[in-house]
This record gives C-alpha cells, sequence and structure tokens, in this order.
C-alpha cells in the first residue's frame, strides 16, 4: 500500500505531462533548473513534499489526499572538451538524482522505479542565466553530447535523447515562452537567505474533455551555486462532457509540490562513473 497511492499519483503526471509534451513543438519549453555552473564538485540537494489531492465531491468518503517527500540532488562534475555542432567547445558534465517516496524512521524509501539518475554531457555555452529566456527565440532545452542514465534498480545505459527535458523526467517545472521576470525577493530556506530573481509561467493545455493547468514559480540567485533557491508548482486537471459548455470545468485533481535548496556540496562525485 505504500507505493500504490505513488503509482496512480505517477499515472497522473504522466497523463499531464503527455498533454503538455504534445505542445512542445510550439512552446520553447527550458530546463529551468540550472540557470549557472560553479566549480566541478560542487553539488546542491534539494528537499521538499510532492502532495496530490483528488477531489470527489460525489462519494461519501470524501477527497483522497496523498503526500510523499522529494529530494533531489544536481551535481556539477568534471569539464572536458567535446564535439558539439561541428565545433570543438567547453562542455560540463552534470548529474542529476531524484528520489520520491515516504519517510520511515528518518529515511526516505522509495518504490521500484522512484528513484532516477541522469548524467549528461552539456556545453557550458547553453547555462546563460536569465539571458536564456531574453533571447527572441529561447532555447528549447538543454543540448546533450552524451550521458547516461539509471532507472530505479535498472542497469545504467546511453541516454538516447539530443537533449534533457527536465520537465516532466525531474521535475514538474515548466518554463517556455509565457514566463515573466515577476521581480526580486528576498528568500530564506535551509540553506540559507539569498536575494532572488523570481520567474513566473502559466501553460494551459485544453481539450473537449480535459483542461491540465501548470503554475510553476523559480526563484534564482547568482549567489546559489547552479542558481536555483527554490520552486513551487501547481498542476491543476479539470474535466467537463464534450457537450458541456467552456465555463463547465470542474478540478477533479491538483497537484502541489514545493522545493527549496537544502545544502550545497563541494566534494561531489558521480554515482554513474561512466564516461
Amino acid at each position: 500500500m505504500l507505493f500504490s497511492g505513488l503509482r496512480r499519483s505517477a499515472g497522473f503526471v504522466v497523463l499531464a505531462a503527455t498533454l503538455f509534451l504534445g505542445t512542445l513543438a510550439s512552446q520553447a519549453a527550458a530546463q529551468g533548473l540550472v540557470w549557472n555552473l560553479p566549480e566541478s564538485g560542487t553539488a546542491v540537494r534539494y528537499s521538499g513534499e510532492y502532495r496530490q489531492v483528488t477531489f470527489r465531491p460525489q462519494s461519501d468518503l470524501g477527497d483522497i489526499s496523498l503526500q510523499w517527500q522529494r529530494v533531489l540532488e544536481i551535481r556539477c562534475l568534471d569539464r572536458e572538451m567535446a564535439e558539439f555542432e561541428g565545433e570543438n567547445v567547453s562542455c560540463v558534465w552534470l548529474e542529476y538524482e531524484v528520489t520520491t517516496g515516504q519517510q520511515v524512521d528518518g529515511v526516505l524509501e522509495s518504490g521500484p522505479g522512484a528513484t532516477r539518475i541522469y548524467k549528461v554531457l552539456v556545453p557550458e555555452s547553453a547555462i546563460n542565466g536569465l539571458e536564456f529566456f531574453r533571447a527572441d527565440v529561447p532555447h528549447a532545452f538543454v543540448p546533450v553530447v552524451k550521458g547516461f542514465q539509471k532507472i530505479g534498480d535498472r542497469d545504467a545505459e546511453p541516454f538516447a535523447l539530443p537533449v534533457l527535458q527536465v520537465f516532466p523526467l525531474l521535475s514538474q517545472v515548466l518554463l517556455n515562452e509565457h514566463l515573466t521576470v515577476a521581480g526580486e525577493e528576498t528568500v530564506n530556506v535551509t540553506a540559507g537567505e539569498y536575494d532572488c530573481q523570481r520567474v513566473d509561467c502559466q501553460t494551459n493545455i485544453e481539450d473537449l474533455s480535459s483542461r491540465v493547468t501548470n503554475f510553476s514559480q523559480v526563484w534564482v540567485s547568482d549567489a546559489m551555486p547552479l542558481g536555483t533557491v527554490q520552486w513551487k508548482v501547481r498542476i491543476d486537471r479539470e474535466v467537463k462532457t464534450e457537450g458541456d459548455k467552456r465555463d463547465e470545468f470542474q478540478k477533479r485533481s491538483e497537484i502541489t509540490i514545493d522545493m527549496q535548496a537544502v545544502e550545497i556540496l563541494n566534494d561531489a562525485v558521480s554515482k554513474l562513473n561512466m564516461q
């Protein structure tokens, strides 16, 4: 029972993600979590809560509420020169490890497949802070020269895609050309206090019977290694019959994710020792 709810929740996230991904050809969905590159061996650990509420107004048993803990660690590793788009350029290995589960006696226990590691070699020029979004045409995703992935207990295997797509592989943060820089805020998180820029983005996907809305907020600071200090996401799913009017959508479920930087590490090493 511990992970059956997680699998149900994951099923909805995949459904919502599929709806969103169907529009990415026309929307430049960006990576949203790495905004600057610190020294090799630096990592930031993020932690927070993942919550889902399924609304059941017709049920005598009421709504269903589920909650898990999530930990994401992003590691900035070795640099090397590599060929990218016909040129020999400076690249950096970035490694992302995300685990979702429940705390049991102080230990985060995850179900099968609930831990994912992606190690990718990325051109350093692709990571350029808020300029990422200020270009006339924002870059879509993070380009990958080569990489590896490990899902759950499966063996590590080559990462076959030419880009790393943070949403939905690692996070439900979804940033695209609708992003706005909302202003400056001072943010206190477990890792410290930071003067940040807050960026907001709302993305809506709708068909005749369902509507999914992603609200993403990310707080970014030059003083934080990798840039991201915290983020908040809410995903609303509404439904109606195909014959109903658009104003008759009813909210069926809500997912919220609150994550913040909890620790900065200076001795980070890869968990996938292959290049």
